[in-house]
């Protein structure tokens, strides 16, 4: 009996024993490789015969309690930091976890704001950049480098415009509701605060949104899960601005359920020590989240960001008048006023937005968001304007010297003497700020309504600046449902609202010396002379008299609403990861004229029709895991979205027409892609496909033909983006790593749209046709775009590095009369052809250091530099003017093109104090 009892107590150990075993939890650790500190929520993906998906918690632990036996890839990330592999053995004597240690990813990279300012790519008022980047970096180094290496080239992923690259604020999309584009400038200077951001790559979609074909973010500014932090920073640098301060204070979520983020920040400078001259800056920034744990699965936030700018901007300009100046950095906007530079165009708005939001969740089952927010404000961008006088402009095609050369007959002393002015006196070259005074202050008049009644007198002024305002008021609503509904199959959904209203008007900001300005119709003042009543800018308000802070010329507002539904499915099937959504919404949109146009009595005022537009699509994609370290996965939708507001309405400055029977677009996109994760090598090969047909697009220009300021209505045009995308990184040493991004595509127009153009004046339709641009290349990326580089990491927090860059096989932004069978018929063949813009190789450098004051206490040092060979040979961009030169009422030559230069050598000093 004793024997039994002996051997029942033995086997009862070594029950037990294997029993703690099997619970045993293995902890490890996840550190800032700088501070030394916990990263909290740091997640971390395990691959191989078990996965796993772990999050560390506030200590930056994180417990496994068993693993087979095999080997394991542990991918570490966190939002701000690079993401790091490690390999774990698990035997049959068991397994132990790493202490994984995370590097910043804003230690030494400024933000794009940073890098370079972006503005209109044509002459056209309201066109303004659609160029947006992807700001965040996700995991894989291609997306890096697109985020950052490649931004200063104007690098467009995939080739998209940004409309197709959705940007959300804590779930709201923020795209521009009359455009589509990007909107970062709303929070500019508040890095600290915006780093927290889910993101998408291509077609993927989110947790908390549908997204469309190219990558989306969301940023996230919850107060509580903000960084727990005090910081003061400080940055000098030569690109937009020449200073910035930042000072950013975060509690995290403290014990009584309370939690508080806020940040200020000024960014200014003069403008004379940046790349282009007169681009001063003068920029504030403030953000308050208040976050309240109202009980254990509820909270409530209150966001509040803005961001109030004032900047000069730099126009593009045509090589002569580059040349002739000795600059690729000539600024064509500025000018001289007693000796001080003066810019003519600036860029001064303040849109805050607030946000209150409401968040329930209940562990990983069930969470539910839902926001409701406004934005409001005004956005304003002023530029000369002027009646019965000469263009002020400096680089007007009439002040070049090749103006005198194509004369008939050409004067080659003329065109001598003037490139000699040009270089030698700067109120050639640059606007004659004096001079224009001195016009308006000469310039006394009376001015008599139509029936000779005495309406002003003084001095009227010929010259003025013009505030061209489009200030929004906009409501949105979203709510997001992610739920767990079991080990193998999860759901996201949501619905989302916006509502929009955008007046558009301008404002008379200066009178140049003048005390009044006649606001008529100039256009139709030529051309309708003998009609008092064609030349009112408003019937209701005719023969108005405007003085300084008055609204002149145009004055409208376009409302907008869109509404979605949206749904996704996650499937996990061992080694299968799939996902299936769809999308279903809607768009209307109207124009609402405050004023009855003399041209336009009928057609102007009050409401036009309410077009209304069907949005949907299909998303579906899986990932097949070939094994712990390889991967396969492939994703395709199908979309309609409506066109936007500026493409719809021909003329929406004057009237209430629009586009002949405007249709939406349809998108058609697939990728596949290649992935590989090892602890020493990982990167991604990607193949793309898309296709967006029956896109529309509006442009206005004077037209030397028919002697007319005419409209023109591009209809059915067909682009496709087709290309590759890889991204390897590979550790060299625990403290050498090398990395290589490659973008090779090829983005082209395939089809021959359709085009009508019409007399600004009257609507009347002055030609139809086709435009030849199938096989046309595309504008506004760099289609070829390669980066190699490496980094060094000291075992005492420092770090340095460089990449060498290649940027060819950007494309002019085409005008389209050029492609027309008229242009064929008058002009040579050589102008239908469209230009390469140079391309060229950039090397940047960049080094790093943080200092431990004490635990938790750092000063951090970074430095990089831009284009350290200093080439100014690269193009940026550039576009052809859409005038053509005629001659006998037939197309003799276009006006020359007019281009954006990289900037040369740039630096970011950055310096900040974590206490």
């Amino acid at each position: 009996m004793k024997k039994v009892f002996t051997l029942f107590l033995i086997f009862f150990w070594l029950a037990v024993s294997m029993l703690c075993a099997q619970n045993f939890s293995h902890k490890g650790f996840v550190t800032d490789a700088s501070t030394g500190l916990p990263v909290q929520k740091a997640k971390i993906t395990v691959f191989g015969k078990k996965n796993l998906t772990l999050f560390t918690d506030d200590a930056g632990a994180f417990s496994i309690d068993s693993l087979p036996r095999g080997r394991y890839t542990f991918t570490v990330s966190a939002q701000g930091y690079a993401a790091e592999q490690v390999e774990v053995f698990s035997t049959e004597e068991g397994f132990s976890l790493p202490q994984v240690k995370l590097s910043k990813l804003d230690d030494w990279k400024p933000g794009f704001h940073d890098l370079v300012v972006v503005d209109e790519l044509h002459e056209d008022d309201d066109a303004v950049s659609e160029y947006t980047p992807m700001l965040s970096s996700s995991q894989d180094p291609f997306s890096a480098s697109a985020a950052y290496t490649f931004s200063p080239a104007r690098f467009r992923i995939r080739g998209y415009d940004s409309q197709y690259t959705p940007v959300y604020l804590n779930g709201v999309e923020m795209n521009d509701m009359n455009t589509g584009y990007g909107v970062w400038s709303l929070w500019g200077g508040l890095n600290d605060v915006v780093r927290n951001q889910e993101t998408s790559t291509g077609i993927q979609p989110m947790f908390s949104a549908f997204g469309n074909i190219g990558a989306a973010t969301n940023v996230l500014t919850r107060a509580g899960m903000q960084r727990q932090q005090a910081r003061l920073t400080y940055s000098n640098s030569n690109r937009t601005y020449s200073n910035r301060m930042m000072l950013t204070y975060s509690t995290g979520m403290m014990n009584n359920g309370w939690a508080f983020s806020a940040s200020l920040s000024s960014r200014w400078g003069n403008g004379r020590y940046s790349v282009v001259d007169g681009q001063f800056y003068k920029a504030f920034g403030y953000f308050l989240s208040i976050e309240k744990q109202l009980f254990p699965e509820h909270s409530l936030v209150l966001n509040v960001i803005g961001a109030p700018t004032e900047r000069g901007v730099a126009a593009a300009s045509t090589q002569e008048a580059y040349d002739l100046v000795g600059s690729n950095y000539y600024n064509s906007n500025i000018g001289y006023q007693n000796g001080k530079m003066r810019n003519a165009r600036v860029r001064d708005s303040h849109e805050p937005i607030i946000q209150l939001s409401h968040f329930w969740n209940r562990g990983r089952t069930l969470n539910l968001s839902t926001t409701l927010g406004v934005r409001f404000g005004y956005n304003g961008y002023s530029a000369l304007t002027w009646f019965q006088a000469p263009d002020p402009r400096p680089d007007y095609y009439r002040k070049l010297p090749s103006y005198y050369l194509q004369g008939t007959p050409p004067d080659p002393d003329a065109a001598a003497a003037l490139a000699e002015l040009w270089r030698t006196d700067r109120n050639t070259a640059y606007i004659n700020w004096d001079r224009l005074y001195e016009v308006n202050r000469n310039n006394h008049m009376e001015t008599y309504d139509s029936n000779g009644v005495l309406i002003a007198s003084g001095l009227r002024s010929e010259y003025a600046i013009e505030d061209r305002r489009t200030d929004q008021l906009q409501w949105n609503y979203a709510t997001t449902f992610n739920m767990e509904i079991n080990d193998r199959l999860k759901l996201d959904a949501g619905v989302t609202y916006r509502w929009n209203r955008t007046q558009s008007f301008n404002i008379l900001k200066d009178l140049l010396g003048g005390e009044y300005w006649y606001d008529i119709d100039k256009f139709a003042e030529r051309d309708f002379a003998s009609d008092p009543s064609k030349v009112q800018i408003n019937l209701l308000a005719p023969d108005h008299i405007a003085r300084k802070g008055d609204r002149i010329g145009h004055d409208y507002e376009a409302y907008i609403q869109k509404g979605s539904a949206w749904a996704i499915a996650r499937f996990d099937l061992g080694r299968f990861n799939s996902y299936a959504g769809m999308m279903f919404g809607f768009t209307s949109m109207y124009r609402h004229g405050n004023q009855q146009r003399g041209l336009f009595p009928n057609n102007s005022f009050c409401n036009s029709d309410w077009l209304k537009f069907f949005d949907f699509g299909f998303k579906g994609g899986t990932v097949y895991q070939i094994s712990g370290h390889h991967y396969l996965e492939m994703n395709a939708a199908i979309m309609q979205q409506a066109p936007y507001f500026r493409n719809v309405f021909v003329s929406p400055r004057t009237r209430h027409t629009y586009v002949e029977n405007p249709e939406e677009e349809n998108i058609y996109s697939f990728d596949l892609s290649y992935q590989l994760r090892l602890p020493f090598l990982r990167g991604r090969l990607t193949g793309f496909y898309t296709r967006v047909n029956n896109q529309t697009r509006n442009m206005s220009f004077y037209d030397d033909v028919h002697r007319t300021f005419s409209n023109y209505t591009l209809t059915g045009i067909d682009t496709r983006y087709a290309g590759i995308e890889f991204g390897l990184e590979a550790k060299l040493s625990p403290t050498l790593s090398a990395t290589g991004a490659l973008s090779l595509g090829r983005y082209q127009n395939v089809s021959d749209p359709d085009y009508i153009q019409t007399v600004d004046n009257s609507n009347k339709v002055l030609e139809r046709g086709t435009v030849y641009w199938r096989g046309l290349n595309t504008s506004g990326t760099p289609q070829t775009a390669t980066t190699v580089g490496m980094t060094y990491r000291t075992p005492w927090y420092g770090m340095f590095g460089f990449n060498i860059n290649y940027f060819d096989r950007n494309f002019i932004s085409m005008n389209p009369v050029l492609r027309t069978e008229r242009a064929r018929v008058d002009m040579e063949n050589r102008f239908s052809i469209p230009e390469k813009l140079k391309g060229g190789v950039t090397v940047d450098a960049f080094i790093g250091y943080s200092y431990r004051i004490t635990y938790g206490k750092f000063l951090r040092f970074n430095l990089s530099v831009s284009n350290l060979l200093n080439n100014r040979n690269i193009h940026s961009g550039g576009f052809e003017q859409l005038r053509v030169r005629s001659f006998e009422g037939k197309y003799q030559k276009p006006f020359d093109s007019k281009y954006y230069y990289m900037y040369g050598t740039t630096f970011f000093f950055n310096t900040s104090l974590q206490f």
